[in-house]
Formats: C-alpha cells, sequence, structure tokens
C-alpha cells in the first residue's frame, strides 16, 4: 500500500480511538473540564482585541468539547459570532446569536435553522473542533478536510484569523499523520492551559 493509504488508514484508526477515548471521560469530569476550557479560552488577551469569531456548535453525541458556555460570555462580550454552514461539503459563515433555532444536518451537526450567511473579511478568530492534536499544531479531524479548506480558502482571501483548537488534554498525541493539505493551528486551549504554536 502507498503511503497516502498508510497514512489515510492510520487517521481512520486514530479517529475511532480518539472519540472512544473522549466519550469515556465521565460525564461530570467533562463538564469541570468544559468550564475550565472556557474561563481558559476567555482569559485569552487576543479577545480584548478580535470582533469576529467563528466558532463551531458542539456536538453532544460526539462528545466535543462543549461550546454553549464560550458563545454566550462571547455575546456579552459584544463579539460578532459566527457558526459553520455546511454546503456540498465546504464550509461557509453564517451570523449567530445565542437562543437562535438550530437544527441538526443529515450528519448530525448542528447549525442554525434559519441563517444569513455572515461578512468573512474582518474574521480575527476560529474557533475549531478536533479529535486529537499534536505538538506540532496539527489536529486530527473527522476526516471531511473541510477546515482544512476552509482555512486554505481563507487564506487565498489573504485572510488569517487566528486559528485555535479546543480539546481535552487526553486527546494530544506526540505527533499525528499527516498529508500535504493539512492546516496547522496557531494553538490548542485544554483544561490545563494553552498550547502555542505559532
Amino acid at each position: 500500500m502507498d503511503r497516502d493509504g498508510n497514512i489515510a488508514l492510520k487517521k481512520a484508526a486514530l479517529r475511532v480511538a480518539m472519540v472512544d477515548r473522549r466519550r469515556s471521560i465521565p460525564e461530570p469530569l467533562r463538564v469541570e473540564m468544559n468550564r475550565e476550557i472556557a474561563a481558559r479560552l476567555l482569559a485569552l488577551p487576543e479577545l480584548l482585541t478580535v470582533r469576529h469569531i467563528h466558532i463551531y456548535l458542539s456536538h453532544q453525541a460526539l462528545a466535543e468539547v462543549d461550546t454553549v458556555q464560550i458563545i454566550e460570555a462571547l455575546a456579552v462580550m459584544k463579539k460578532r459570532l459566527s457558526v459553520p454552514l455546511v454546503r456540498v461539503g465546504d464550509i461557509s459563515s453564517a451570523q449567530y446569536h445565542p437562543g437562535d433555532e438550530v437544527k441538526a444536518t443529515l450528519a448530525g451537526y448542528p447549525e442554525p435553522a434559519v441563517y444569513t450567511e455572515a461578512d468573512e473579511s474582518d474574521l480575527d478568530l476560529v474557533v475549531v473542533p478536533l479529535l486529537s492534536f499534536d505538538a506540532r499544531g496539527y489536529r486530527l479531524g473527522y476526516g471531511k478536510g473541510m477546515y482544512d479548506r476552509f482555512f486554505c480558502r481563507l487564506s487565498c482571501s489573504g485572510l488569517t484569523p487566528v486559528r485555535l483548537g479546543v480539546s481535552y488534554l487526553q486527546q494530544q498525541c506526540e505527533k499525528l499523520p499527516v498529508d500535504p493539505w493539512d492546516e496547522p493551528l496557531d494553538a490548542v486551549v485544554h483544561q490545563a492551559g494553552i498550547i502555542r504554536y505559532t
């Protein structure tokens, strides 16, 4: 099997293992870690100057880091919020306010039931879900490449928002298998602190 096939198999196996690892964390502990992650993210000095933040709506069945507290706090801070809108396998940004009605997509991901596309030209920060991350800033996503294409599209338009992953520390790997198109993060916030790569 060629190198690309080996990488694909390694990533697929890691995805299964990391979803299992995340789901194995007892719910009360996950709730506490979510609070710690939210507090650390909201204390970032970058938040003093950013205006427009793109942040995912967490998928509870996958035990993702819960973004509800973060979104509510960012709204209180008068930040402009947008969330992922997936169409034909690619991400764009939809305006979002806490309390907006959401619906589950066919893949189970929540998104606004009614939406207005957001202007991405002043996007300052993107909060990204992940299954695993490594010491170099690479993330393991769900295998669709949507965030990689999203970041590439923004970069090609001259837009360079901060790329911030949120994760439980238990998801860290020493070195992830990486494809040429994988886009690295600038930092990862976890329950015990923050790791910066730039």
